[in-house]
């Protein structure tokens, strides 16, 4: 007779940030965890009184919780560059009538400051590269720092603290930061993928508006005459977008506020290949050049020798069409993200 497995018991502290498209996706239900959440999104009961978070203080204390994760923080008391009067305006806004709201700046309190037995991971999901002053708490608390858009040269994502609390200060948390990844809630995959022969368009574009993609959407334009090409500007309406992933043999995926972005995935997922830019930040478990995607630079006409090579061989584009899905469907699942960020965490930390 087979035993249960035992669930690791997580305490998350989420803003509202993401809250419905990375909590809701990722921990809720989640099969392998019992999670104990404090957010202001959440059910009365789950929101940061006072004396709940005394009383998870103590159960962190006794070794209650397996791990803390926590998210950025999106609002704190004591803004370092508003000045006397609406700092303490803000502080006692929020340390009073709307202390609910503050939910993950309680963090590093909970674990005593990263004093705690009991580890505390960090998820920053936003699009900058940097940490910021109102995040330091959370840096110097947690055992990792996981990074979305964390820059290749990975000292640049402290770079605004370092300026402000000298190098000595900010170079032993380096060792703190990890890359993250966008990832899908598993809904969002493609059910299948047409074989790339069925396929009837070339190179495919959607999208607002930005100057890198204005660039490549006049190369794509240059190309029209040789290549079946189909450009939309703004966003197709969802069926309609599924069903051109599924007629598409590349989709271009432009970066925007950061390096990485939701639809090279969903294109991934569908069996279209992703053509992208090289990238200029860390991801964890990218897609690989050549096997899962094709990289261009924006220099020169790189992206049409590209184009050319890629739509030049037909076998090769289904061998990589049929990796990318299964990457995407193997790596790039919510749950799989936050499975990594629980067992990293975790690993690191059990006594040695």
């Amino acid at each position: 007779m087979t035993t249960p497995r035992k669930k690791k018991k997580l305490l998350v502290f989420w803003s509202s940030t993401d809250f419905i498209d990375v909590y809701q996706s990722s921990f809720a239900h989640h099969p392998d965890y019992e999670v104990e959440l404090v957010s202001a999104r959440g059910l009365p009961h789950e929101q940061a009184g006072y004396r709940r978070l005394l009383r998870l203080r103590k159960q962190v204390d006794d070794g209650h919780f397996d791990l803390i994760l926590a998210n950025n923080v999106m609002r704190s008391p004591f803004p370092g560059n508003k000045g006397w009067a609406t700092t303490a305006s803000l502080a006692t806004r929020y340390l009073t009538y709307q202390h609910r709201r503050m939910d993950t700046w309680w963090a590093p309190w909970v674990v005593r400051h990263g004093k705690s037995s009991t580890p505390l991971a960090v998820i920053d999901a936003r699009d900058s590269h940097y940490v910021f002053s109102w995040d330091l708490p959370l840096l110097k608390a947690a055992k990792f720092y996981f990074k979305r858009d964390l820059m290749n040269w990975t000292m640049r994502a402290l770079q605004p603290l370092q300026n402000y609390y000298t190098d000595k200060k900010i170079n032993p948390y380096l060792e703190k930061l990890r890359p993250m990844s966008l990832g899908l809630e598993e809904s969002r995959f493609a059910s299948t993928s047409r074989p790339m022969k069925d396929r009837d368009i070339d190179i495919f574009m959607s999208g607002g508006d930005n100057p890198l993609r204005r660039l490549i959407r006049e190369k794509c334009e240059r190309l029209s005459g040789r290549y079946r090409v189909h450009l939309h500007k703004g966003l197709l309406p969802i069926e309609q977008y599924r069903e051109m992933l599924q007629r598409v043999k590349l989709a271009v995926c432009i970066e925007s506020l950061g390096g990485e972005t939701w639809r090279q995935y969903e294109v991934a997922a569908a069996g279209a290949i992703p053509l992208m830019s090289w990238p200029y930040t860390q991801v964890f478990e990218p897609l690989v050049p050549d096997e899962h995607a094709f990289y261009f630079s924006y220099i020169a006409d790189h992206f049409e020798h590209i184009v050319e090579e890629a739509l030049s061989d037909g076998a090769r584009l289904q061998r990589i069409s049929d990796a990318t899905r299964q990457f995407a469907l193997e790596k790039k699942g919510r749950r799989r993200l936050l499975n990594y960020v629980v067992e990293t965490t975790l690993a690191e930390s059990a006594p040695a």
